[in-house]
């Protein structure tokens, strides 16, 4: 019986200094979304759900400022309650895809 794994890429730890560069240069995808003005500077966000208990590959990451990231109560910051964070601003997956997207026309 073969079990599906994740590319390398997207395991556990994988390093990416470029992509971590590019994002942390990103304005806060939630800030963008919403139409609010950044105040605090803008954090990686490795997406949760993925570590088993320890850091997301850095292909799984998206700009977050510190408010949305971890500053911020129950629906406003993510570290704060993922799932009403997600109910409110959209799903970690939908806003890497976002991401991924904006990088993908940065790099054309």
């Amino acid at each position: 019986m073969q079990i599906n794994k994740q590319p390398e890429e997207l395991r556990n730890g994988y390093k990416d200094k470029a992509r971590l560069a590019a994002i942390s240069a990103m304005p806060c995808i939630v800030c963008k979304n919403i139409g609010m003005n950044q105040v605090f500077k803008t954090d990686c966000h490795h997406l949760t759900g993925y570590g088993m208990g320890l850091k997301a590959s850095d292909l799984l990451t998206i700009p977050l400022c510190q408010f949305h990231h971890t500053r911020g109560v129950k629906s406003e910051a993510v570290h704060s309650g993922v799932k009403s964070f997600e109910a409110f601003f959209g799903s970690q997956n939908e806003l890497l895809e976002q991401v991924n997207k904006i990088l993908e026309n940065e790099n054309k």
